[in-house]
Formats: structure tokens, C-alpha cells, sequence
């Protein structure tokens, strides 16, 4: 009950010796304690929600049950299909996913919360770093801009254009920052939104334009949506997708299972698993 949830809030916060809600008559706010809290309480029911998956699945006579971490783009789009594989040559393993920014994904690898991360390429001293394939960000637009017609576009005019991009914490938006700069030029930045999805709709009805991963576009290109517009090769923005592994976890069997199938995906992976990038 609600009075139930108040009491061991209260509770807590005697044990903390802090306030972590600021009350209202109509609600209420987290504090500076209460977000400096949060983290930790959401880390704390992610592991409780873990080893509920764990448990039964050790019951089960035969069945593994592999961790990973993913960042939103790659869950939504690269994720599947390997798992699909993964389902298809390893019937007996099940996985947990969690969606995650990079450095969150990155977290949850170093303090073992998962097995697997996958995101972009980040290191630390506990970590194996391993470059899975090099994707483009590409530059997108409904099928009745101007682009389309004009075909090839510099990064001076997209900058003249109302631009849909990610927040600053975003690899996506710190890699189109880097080529802006480059260039010279401040980018006329309409809307921020941290959804790749949100943004594509917003391009289809004309919001503006945007940069996405060219992986997440199929199903529009082949609808008519939207449209890739090419831009020179100076302009080119590319961005490397990583497998994260925890030095501990390399001997796992379920670990090594995976590692195999994203080699079969991913032919071009070097033969070992590189401590940097």
C-alpha cells in the first residue's frame, strides 16, 4: 500500500540520516541526496532482478543464463539478429538483456552486473575492449526536401538547415559536434531528443533533418519515409561498435558461446581480444 511505501521511505531516510524527497501537497521531488541516491538504489534492484533470473534458471536442468548490457541503437537493431543466432546454435542458453547508455553499459561490466556489454568503444584497466564493425552516421531528410533533389550536400549547407540532434551526452552528438567543428560552423540546432526513434519520426513530418545510424533506417528507405542523403567524403562520420568483457568472465562457457557467434557475424574481428581500442 501507499502508507506502506511512505513508512520504509522514512525508514530509509532515518537509516541515511538525509531527506530524499522533498514533499508536496501534490507530490513530490527527489533531493540533491535523493539523486545522488538514485543510481545506487536502480544498480541495487537491477542485481535483485538478475539473480531472480539466475535462480530459476539454475534449476533448470541444462540451461544457462547469459547477462548483457546494450545501448538502446544496438538493442534495437544489431541485437536481435545475433541473438537469433545465438537461439539457432545454442538452443540451451537464455539471456537478460539491459539497455543502457555506453558508460552506464560500461559500469555494469566492470562491477560484474553483466557478463557481456556491447556499445561504443570504451576502456578500463578490468576491461576487454573489442571493436565489433565501424558504422556511418548518415544524414537523413523527408522525400520532399531540397536534398533530395540536389543529391550531394556539404556539412556547410546541412548546418543552414533545422537540425534534430542528441543530447550532449550522446556519442552520436559528440561525433557530429567534432566534424562541425572541424569545419568551422555552428550547427542550427532545432530540437534535442535522446531517441533515435523520436528523431526519425520527427524528420519524416518535416521537423528538420538529422544524423542516424545507417542501420536503423532500413525498414524507412524501403518504405519511402525517408531518405539518405550522400554528403563528401571530408563529412564522413563514423562510429565503432564494441564488445565489453570482464577479464573474469572470458573463461565462461556461455561468454564463449556468445564471442563465437558474434565472430561468425563479425568476420573481420581481430583473433584476440584487445585490452584497448
Amino acid at each position: 500500500s501507499q502508507s506502506a511505501i511512505s513508512n520504509r521511505i522514512k525508514l530509509l531516510e532515518t537509516e541515511l540520516g538525509v531527506e530524499l524527497f522533498r514533499r508536496f501537497r501534490n507530490g513530490v521531488i527527489l533531493t540533491d541526496a535523493g539523486r545522488t541516491f538514485l543510481p545506487y538504489a536502480t544498480r541495487a534492484l537491477y542485481t535483485l532482478n538478475e539473480a531472480k533470473q539466475v535462480v530459476p534458471t539454475n534449476r533448470v536442468s541444462g540451461r544457462s543464463l547469459l547477462t548483457i548490457a546494450s545501448t538502446r541503437v544496438l538493442g534495437t537493431y544489431t541485437v536481435p539478429a545475433i541473438l537469433s543466432r545465438l537461439k539457432d546454435e545454442y538452443p540451451d542458453i537464455r539471456t537478460h538483456i539491459n539497455i543502457a547508455r555506453s558508460k552506464e553499459v560500461l559500469d555494469l561490466v566492470v562491477n560484474k552486473h553483466v557478463q557481456i556489454g556491447l556499445s561504443r568503444g570504451l576502456v578500463h584497466p578490468d576491461i576487454d575492449t573489442r571493436r565489433l564493425f565501424d558504422e556511418d552516421l548518415v544524414l537523413i531528410t523527408n522525400p520532399s526536401h531540397e536534398f533530395v533533389v540536389h543529391g550531394n550536400v556539404t556539412i556547410n549547407e546541412v548546418a543552414r538547415e533545422p537540425l534534430i540532434l542528441y543530447n550532449a551526452q550522446s556519442s552520436y552528438f559528440l561525433l557530429i559536434e567534432e566534424v562541425c567543428n572541424e569545419a568551422g560552423i555552428t550547427p542550427n540546432v532545432e530540437i534535442r531528443v535522446d531517441s533515435v526513434d523520436s528523431i526519425k519520426s520527427m524528420v519524416e513530418i518535416g521537423l528538420g533533418v538529422s544524423f542516424v545510424p545507417r542501420s536503423s533506417i532500413k525498414k524507412e528507405l524501403e518504405n519511402g519515409t525517408l531518405c539518405e542523403i550522400p554528403m563528401g567524403p571530408t563529412s564522413r562520420m563514423v562510429i565503432s561498435t564494441c564488445v565489453l568483457i570482464h577479464r573474469s568472465e572470458k573463461t565462461d562457457s556461455t561468454v564463449k558461446a556468445f564471442l563465437s557467434v558474434l565472430e561468425s557475424f563479425y568476420s573481420t574481428w581481430p583473433k584476440k581480444i584487445h585490452k584497448q581500442l
